[in-house]
């Protein structure tokens, strides 16, 4: 599935912002896809330059699954809905190219979570040089400065922001777990027990109870790699004084977290928070084959321990 998505790529000004009147015609689109009305979704798609393709996930049960992929590549997303899933959650993917592997290690989390919602961006966080109307900077793409439009994490004029609502408003049980990759400076990868495998938030730097999901996911990501003295998880909701990529200014946990104008306001409350923003080391995010200790299924079983029901 990761192999059929084409991306737009950095500096290269490609990504094509979405009008008022095609974000709201996407919202019903995907209302149709997310209530199975799929000839509804196969009539209504190509207005918006999607096409409805369908898989049958032969390593997940023969799950069926619909995924709108552009026709032509303007970075404006992909976005799968599975039918047959065993739970609600909605795995997110805001950097595909920048934080490297998260596509392809999206599928995997997906698949063995049992997850019913996927959304990878498909455009470079630093494809256009046109700056977010949302709050934050960053230095992603060279020196401190706004965010991009073309950043999926950072917009809420964007297909892929308005996803994430629509997903998340269909059920109280509904979880989004946005992955993210981190670099060396922030996430060492040094195959020793000083890497910081992970850096987990709900959105805030707040101490929260140990019984919240953010820290219940630590603990039991904690818990999957200790055996291999490669390093620790941390959480932004735990007392400590490295509090980094908490993922504060996030549109799209911000309004998770009960903020219903994200653009420029944080969100304040976080208790019950279902947002789960994950920054992960090069181990996490990649499994390299037999004797790999560290990969993307530890991380699979810490949620499927924090998860369920």
């Amino acid at each position: 599935m990761g192999n059929s998505i084409s991306y737009v790529q950095g500096y290269s000004e490609g990504y094509v912002v979405p009008s008022a009147p095609q974000l709201s015609s996407f919202d019903s689109l995907i209302t149709d896809l997310i209530n199975r009305n799929i000839e509804a979704v196969a009539a209504d798609a190509g207005s918006l330059n999607f096409e409805l393709i369908e898989f049958t996930d032969t390593g997940a049960g023969n799950n069926r699954l619909y995924c709108l992929r552009e026709i032509v590549t303007r970075g404006q997303g992909f976005y799968c809905v599975d039918h047959d899933a065993t739970t609600s959650h909605h795995i997110s993917v805001p950097h595909p190219l920048y934080d490297r592997d998260t596509n392809t290690e999206s599928v995997t989390v997906m698949r063995n979570t049992g997850a019913r919602y996927l959304s990878i961006a498909t455009s470079h966080r630093c494809a256009n040089s046109a700056e977010s109307s949302c709050s934050g900077t960053t230095t992603a793409c060279g020196v401190s400065g706004p965010y991009k439009t073309s950043d999926a994490a950072h917009n809420v004029n964007a297909y892929f922001y308005h996803f994430g609502t629509n997903v998340h408003d269909q059920s109280a049980t509904t979880h989004t777990v946005q992955l993210h990759g981190c670099g060396s400076s922030t996430c060492p990868s040094n195959y020793d027990n000083a890497d910081i495998v992970a850096r987990l938030s709900a959105g805030t730097t707040m101490d929260l109870a140990s019984t919240e999901l953010v820290n219940r996911l630590s603990a039991a990501l904690n818990a999957e790699i200790e055996p291999y003295s490669l390093g620790v998880a941390l959480s932004c909701s735990e007392p400590g004084a490295d509090k980094r990529l908490c993922g504060t200014t996030n549109p799209l946990g911000r309004y998770i977290n009960g903020q219903p104008n994200p653009c420029q306001n944080s969100a304040t409350s976080f208790a019950g928070s279902r947002w789960l923003h994950i920054e992960q080391n090069r181990n996490l995010r990649v499994d390299d084959g037999a004797g790999d200790e560290i990969t993307p299924a530890n991380l699979v079983n810490a949620i499927n321990d924090t998860l369920a029901p």
